[in-house]
């Protein structure tokens, strides 16, 4: 068993699990029209993941924190070796974002362990939604989340 974390406003505290912010906007691992979560490993990670997507002004907003369990036996992990050459392209690539719907679609677990591009020896979970086995995750109370003023530049 391990303990992931997502960072989200408040006001998506209530639906930062279903998919659907990145099924309409598309992720890194996801093309638009496929549901997905995405999850770090440490709550320094899940903090950095906002601070590189984030405009500075938003770091001051009400944001929560989601500390998610998810059983071993929940979670395949991806050969780096396995992963398209352009993975970590920024903002994001059409290789990563295949392999990550074939991995959907497959459904051979909820949820996948891939390299952050963040901090590429860390890792993220990229999570299906519609996997049966899905609610298997236990999804903690949203709580209160502050980003340090420094990291805005105030």
């Amino acid at each position: 068993m391990a303990t992931y974390f997502r960072i989200v406003q408040a006001r998506w505290a209530a639906s930062a699990m279903d998919g659907e912010g990145a099924r309409r906007h598309g992720g890194r691992w996801n093309p638009e029209g496929v549901a997905a979560v995405y999850l770090a490993e440490s709550r320094a990670l899940a903090m950095l993941e906002v601070f590189v997507h984030a405009p500075r002004e938003a770091l001051g907003l009400d944001w929560r924190i989601l500390a998610v369990e998810v059983a071993d036996r929940l979670v395949e992990t991806v050969d780096p070796a396995d992963l398209p050459a352009d993975w970590a392209e920024l903002p994001g690539s059409r290789g990563a974002r295949s392999h990550g719907a074939a991995w959907m679609k497959r459904a051979t677990q909820p949820c996948l362990r891939l390299p952050s591009p963040v901090v590429p020896r860390e890792s993220t979970l990229l999570v299906n939604p519609r996997h049966p086995d899905f609610r298997r995750l236990r999804v903690g109370k949203p709580e209160s989340f502050l980003f340090d003023p420094r990291l805005a530049g105030g």
